[in-house]
C-alpha cells in the first residue's frame, strides 16, 4: 500500500450526535449502548469502506489469517473501537466510576512524576489511551498531551474539562506549527509530554522500520526532543480487557545499547524499542489496532 496519507484524526459524528451521546449516557447504561453498537457497526463497515479495507488488510495480509477469521476479526475491531468511543462519552457524562483500572509498571510512572526532570510518554492508537488521562488522578506534575486540533467542539470542551481535573492539558496540533514551541517548553519546565508515535500529524522527521513483517513509516519528533533534553521515554498502552476493565501497561524504552551514542543513534534506538513494544502488544491484543487507513508502505 503506497502513498500513505497523513491522518486527519477527527472523531465521526456531528455536534447533535455527540450531544445526543452525552445525554444518552447521563440517563442510560453502557450495556444498552454496546447492544445498539453491535448492529450499528455493520452499517459503519459497509459505508466506511476505506476503513474496512485497511483493517481487513491488517488481518488478512499482516497477520495472515484466513478469509472467515479475517472478517470476524475485522468486525470485532470495529466493535471494540466503537466501545472505546462510547466509554469516552460515558466518562464525559460523569460515569468515571463505571470502569476498573489495573496498572502494570506503576513504579515507572511514579518515578517520572516524582523526578524534577521532564519525560516523554509515547502513546499509540491501539486500545484507549485517552481514557487514561480521564481516569488517572495525580497533582504532582503537569501532563501535556499532543492531540489533533480539529475535533468537534463538543469533544474538545468535554475532553479539556475532565482532563484538567487530572492535571492533564491538551496541546492541539496547529497548522501554523506554534505547538512546536509549546512542546519544547514542556520538557524545559520538567513536565511530562505525551505524544502519539504511530501517526504523522505534521513534520518530516520519520523513520522506516519493519513492523509486523512489513515496512512502515513512523514519526520521530518525540524521540528527537527526548534525546535533546535527555529525558526518560515511556510507552503507555491502555488495553480493554473486558467491558469495564482497562489494563494500563507502562514500559521504559530509553535503554540505549551504550552510553556514547549520538543523538541520531538515540532516536533510532527509541524508535526501534517503541515499534518492538507495539508489536508485542498487538500480538496480545490484535483486535485493538485502530489505524483505519493505509498504514504500511
Amino acid at each position: 500500500m503506497n502513498n500513505r496519507p497523513q491522518w486527519k484524526g477527527r472523531t465521526h459524528g456531528g455536534t447533535l450526535g455527540q450531544k445526543g451521546l452525552l445525554f444518552f449516557f447521563r440517563h442510560m447504561g453502557l450495556s444498552l449502548g454496546y447492544a445498539i453498537l453491535s448492529f450499528v457497526v455493520i452499517f459503519y463497515m459497509i459505508f466506511n469502506h476505506k476503513g474496512f479495507k485497511s483493517i481487513w488488510f491488517y488481518f488478512r495480509k499482516i497477520h495472515g489469517f484466513g478469509i472467515l477469521k479475517s472478517f470476524t476479526k475485522t468486525y470485532r475491531t470495529h466493535f471494540l473501537f466503537g466501545q472505546t468511543l462510547l466509554d469516552k462519552f460515558a466518562v464525559f457524562a460523569g460515569r468515571k466510576d463505571s470502569f476498573i483500572l489495573s496498572i502494570t509498571g506503576q513504579e515507572l510512572f511514579d518515578n517520572v512524576i516524582n523526578s524534577p526532570k521532564g519525560a516523554v510518554i509515547a502513546s499509540s492508537h491501539v486500545g484507549n489511551f485517552e481514557i487514561s488521562g480521564c481516569l488517572l488522578h495525580q497533582t504532582k506534575k503537569k501532563i501535556n498531551s499532543v492531540i489533533y486540533g480539529g475535533e468537534n467542539a463538543v469533544i474538545q470542551q468535554n475532553r479539556e474539562k475532565i482532563l484538567k481535573e487530572n492535571n492533564v492539558f491538551p496541546i492541539p496540533v496547529s497548522s501554523d506549527m506554534s505547538h512546536i514551541f509549546t512542546i519544547s517548553n514542556v520538557l524545559k519546565n520538567g513536565e511530562i509530554l505525551t505524544v502519539p508515535c504511530d501517526r504523522m500529524y505534521t513534520g518530516k522527521k520519520v523513520i522506516k522500520l519493519n513492523f509486523l513483517g512489513r515496512e512502515a513509516i513512523f514519526p520521530t519528533g518525540a524521540y528527537h526532543l527526548a534525546a535533546q533534553f535527555d529525558v526518560p521515554v515511556l510507552t503507555l498502552f491502555v488495553m480493554k480487557e473486558s467491558a469495564k476493565h482497562y489494563h494500563l501497561i507502562l514500559n521504559r524504552i530509553d535503554n540505549y545499547p551504550s552510553e556514547n551514542l549520538s543523538q541520531k543513534e538515540k532516536v533510532e534506538a527509541l524508535a526501534g524499542n517503541y515499534v518492538y513494544g507495539l508489536e508485542n502488544i498487538l500480538k496480545r491484543y490484535p483486535e485493538q489496532w485502530y489505524n483505519f487507513y493505509e498504514f504500511w508502505t
